[in-house]
């Protein structure tokens, strides 16, 4: 999503990038920020932008001891067929903490408020994750009770694996679960992945990946707002 916390957000989206995936959730400067542009905003497998271009920023404080606040941002397109009227923008608000488990395992224990200022449907919600960090891999488990304010539960595992191939480039892969009351209403329980590399060029991160799921063919869509086909993402960012 990245960070201390990696929110979509392009790590959940898409799969880890090397900075994501390699950089362990302690290893942050004190105050951090993120400025990012990419080709589509997916959200475990389905599309928050309609499919077009999403530029993304975010902004993170973490403490020594371990605490850490933030917040991240960016357009979405969720526009109505039938009256156009939808959400244009998302902030998500987080705070949680980081911290070790001997030498080898690392974790992060976050609360996220999605926000979507100017919407005239109240669709906010908070989620919880608890995430471990051990070599190279990255697992985590994400939990709300009130997805998109519709008072249903949503569960979503990852696992996550960044692998430096040759010098500042990395592969980078990723598999998610979504399971529920929310996802059965919807789409039924699916499992979206992702295969991609990231690199650096003159301090700014560069990803490429091939995005998919299994959700059924009843449910796909390849237009529109949260458009779910298969989709190559690629994203530019730069880490401040």
């Amino acid at each position: 999503m990245h960070k201390k916390f990696n929110k979509k957000r392009i790590a959940q989206v898409a799969g880890l990038t090397l900075a994501a995936t390699l950089l362990s959730p302690l290893a942050q400067a004190e105050v951090s920020g993120e400025v990012s542009v990419t080709n589509d905003y997916r959200f475990r497998g389905v599309s928050q932008s309609a499919g077009d271009f999403a530029i993304q920023a975010s902004i993170d404080y973490s403490m020594d001891s371990g605490f850490f606040v933030g917040a991240w941002g960016s357009n979405v397109d969720f526009d109505d067929p039938e009256d156009g009227n939808g959400a244009d923008i998302e902030v998500d608000l987080y705070a949680g903490y980081a911290g070790a488990i001997g030498e080898e395992v690392e974790y992060d224990v976050t609360l996220l408020y999605y926000t979507y200022p100017g919407d005239d449907v109240s669709q906010d919600y908070l989620e919880g994750s608890v995430g471990f960090y051990f070599a190279n891999f990255h697992a985590a488990y994400w939990y709300t009770n009130d997805y998109g304010g519709s008072d249903l539960d949503y569960h979503y595992t990852e696992l996550n694996y960044g692998w430096e191939f040759a010098d500042n480039w990395s592969l980078d892969l990723h598999v998610g679960y979504n399971f529920g009351d929310a996802p059965d209403d919807d789409m039924g329980k699916y499992v979206d992945y992702s295969i991609g590399v990231s690199t650096e060029l003159a301090g700014i991160g560069l990803s490429a990946a091939w995005l998919d799921n299994d959700i059924d063919s009843e449910y796909q869509f390849d237009e529109g707002s949260f458009r779910n086909d298969s989709t190559f993402l690629v994203s530019a960012s730069y880490a401040f």
